[in-house]
């Protein structure tokens, strides 16, 4: 049981069992979900969205609704509510930011009901820091991804990364300076083992030592149930993630190279 893992990164409405049980010093001890939730005391590294940036975030009061109300149309009756906790977080460097997690206790389950700001608002800001590497339309796709993922949708998020997976290669291609260069046409008829091979030494290490992640994103699309999806995501996130953010680092220095390269000729053109 991963708490850190049920409060952030567990999907909206997501179904839970509330009782679990923990080992302890050898022993099972029998808690709930909620109990723990509230208890969770853990200073946390999320995105702030107010800061745009990555801020430490420290546990604040959990608010509960009432758990029962008074309804006219029962009277004598008391209508009794599940009962709801918000779980909220405050930004180390302004306590006035904060993120918020809801979660619904219906007997025997723990339903998460809200997060705000949701996933894609606190992921968004730190995509256009792709666009020398992907085009606009897979930038958007990014984005469409991570709201997919939010509501649980892992395979629409698997065909998203897949697809930008396939256009990172392609631009990867576009942008490079090969001798005795392809054309893009001849390029795109490859399979992908092959146009990987291809431009191989022009990717980042990371995606390379991870390129067989295609092959897993196909069958998750065509042939994994959405639970297995769901649970792979993760690691296929952080895979494309992480190689995205070095193919823009190695696409940086090369943006750099040729600047200074430039600013050398023309500085040896007036020394002439």
């Amino acid at each position: 049981m991963n708490l850190h893992k049920i409060i952030f990164d567990s999907t909206l409405y997501q179904k839970l069992k509330n009782t679990v049980l923990i080992d302890e010093d050898g022993e099972k001890m029998e808690y709930t979900l909620e109990y723990l939730i509230t208890h969770f005391s853990e200073r946390v590294e999320l995105y702030c969205t107010k800061c745009k940036d990555k801020r430490v975030f420290t546990p604040d009061k959990v608010y509960r609704d009432a758990p029962r109300v008074p309804n006219v149309q029962f009277l004598p009756q008391l209508v009794r509510n599940e009962p709801t906790l918000y779980k909220t977080f405050r930004c180390s460097l302004n306590s006035q930011h904060k993120i918020l997690y809801g979660f619904l206790v219906d007997g025997e389950q723990i339903i998460k009901i809200a997060e705000y700001p949701s996933k894609y608002d606190s992921v968004k800001d730190g995509f256009n820091k792709y666009e020398n590497v992907l085009s606009k339309q897979n930038i958007s796709e990014l984005a469409k991804a991570s709201q997919l993922e939010s509501y649980g949708y892992a395979i629409g998020a698997f065909l998203y990364y897949r697809r930008i997976f396939e256009n990172l290669i392609i631009k990867t291609f576009i942008n490079t300076d090969i001798k005795e260069k392809i054309s893009e046409d001849d390029f795109r008829k490859k399979r992908m083992e092959d146009k990987i091979e291809y431009i191989q030494e022009y990717l980042p290490d990371y995606f390379n030592e991870n390129s067989h992640i295609y092959s897993t994103l196909s069958k998750g699309i065509h042939e994994l149930q959405e639970a297995e999806c769901r649970e792979y995501l993760p690691i296929v996130q952080t895979i494309i993630y992480f190689s995205l953010d070095e193919a823009v680092d190695k696409r940086n220095k090369e943006l750099r190279k040729k600047e200074f390269a430039n600013k050398l000729k023309n500085i040896n053109t007036k020394l002439k």
